[in-house]
């Protein structure tokens, strides 16, 4: 589940993950007047990816945006926790029903993941990793990324949910 089948990529093919921020609905922007039944849709879109890949996913009206969670992916990527801090915001974002754009839900889960909390919370009050989410969300639109998860081997990229079959065969052609 989650990036279970990351892991067993680094460990089989001996691949470098490297985690880069994207926002699929930017800071300050509001969810745009989606037509009628997209929602609905859109959730049984999610239940059935989550059955297709054999995850524990449910839809989550709490997060509209993931800014905070972004910066904080960056603290604990500085911190030598990336994989495990992205695994508690995904499980947090489609198991647990939290919002993962509220510092308090994520002060939490950097703490149970022992990060420092205070440190971790003032970084993101501080806005200090701010910068660096905006200039991966950047670098994505700049080579196309429209979609997350987006996987990049080389000069190559599948976005959307992959099965791990894809993934090895993208890391093996690059």
């Amino acid at each position: 589940m989650g990036t279970v089948p990351l892991n067993q990529l680094v460990k089989e093919k001996n691949a470098e993950v490297e985690w880069k921020a994207f926002e699929l609905r930017p800071e300050g922007m509001e969810p745009p007047k989606m037509p009628d039944g997209y929602y609905e849709q859109a959730k049984k879109n999610v239940q059935m990816m989550a059955e297709q890949y054999g995850l524990e996913m449910h839809w989550n009206d709490k997060s509209k945006h993931s800014r905070r969670a972004l910066e904080g992916a960056k603290f604990a990527e500085k911190n030598g926790r990336a994989h495990e801090y992205h695994e508690a915001v995904f499980k947090a974002q489609f198991q647990q029903n939290k919002n993962i754009n509220d510092i308090d839900t994520l002060a939490q889960i950097a703490s149970d993941l022992g990060l420092d909390e205070e440190d971790f919370r003032q970084a993101l009050e501080s806005r200090e990793y701010e910068q660096e989410v905006l200039a991966d969300h950047e670098e994505a639109q700049q080579i196309g990324i429209t979609a997350v998860p987006c996987f990049v081997s080389g000069n190559r990229g599948v976005m959307g949910a992959q099965p791990y079959e894809a993934l090895v065969k993208l890391v093996e052609e690059n």
